[in-house]
């Protein structure tokens, strides 16, 4: 099995989430969900040795688009598409 890429901690617009991508169509309802399809061809990311071989750069892009909605949509939007993902809930703070 492949690994996984991305697979990350992703901050959002009021918190974060973890996601796991682990073969091609998640990653096409990924990039469709982000309103980047055209990831989904670019060579750095068309198969998963691919987005594992570029990993660092796809996450950077990822996390410019992964704030722009609240956690919840988010995870809501990739479970629907089928894309592992978990919504992260900050630790109270200690007092």
């Amino acid at each position: 099995m492949a690994n996984p890429a991305p697979c990350h901690i992703f901050p959002s617009a009021d918190g974060a989430f973890f996601l796991a991508v682990s073969n091609n169509q998640q990653f096409a309802e990924l990039s469709a969900l982000a309103g980047q399809q055209q990831w989904k061809n670019d060579p750095r990311f068309a198969s998963q040795h691919a987005r594992y071989q570029h990993k660092a750069e796809l996450t950077a892009l990822l996390r410019r688009h992964t704030v722009e909605h609240r956690t919840a949509e988010w995870v809501a939007a990739l479970r629907w598409a089928g894309v592992p993902c978990v919504a992260l809930v900050p630790r109270e703070a200690d007092g």
